[in-house]
């Protein structure tokens, strides 16, 4: 079986919104420090384009619902989302490109 990805969707704007959904997610639901630490990994590794700028204006337009609704999750949670990123960081399976 081969899987052939739709030649309707539009895959920039699908890793706009993918960016801004990880940054969403990431700020709503993890503490201070990783929810830092998170952003800055992300800035640094997406590639530099309109795509990537747009998703992340998207996402700052946000904040103030965020700020409003951000419920960081229990320790135990986060350490595991902790163990998720570093196997991410070493990983080159998913990258925002597109």
């Amino acid at each position: 079986m081969h899987h052939r990805a739709s030649k309707l969707r539009d895959s920039t704007h699908r890793r706009r919104v993918g960016l801004r959904n990880t940054l969403w997610f990431t700020w709503l639901r993890r503490p201070l420090v990783p929810a830092v630490r998170r952003t800055l990994f992300l800035a640094r590794t997406v590639p530099r384009d309109r795509a990537s700028l747009l998703g992340a204006v998207d996402a700052v337009r946000g904040l103030s619902w965020l700020l409003a609704d951000r419920r960081p999750r229990p320790a135990v949670v986060e350490a595991r989302l902790g163990r998720l990123d570093e196997a991410q960081r070493r990983s080159t399976a998913r990258r925002y490109v597109g």
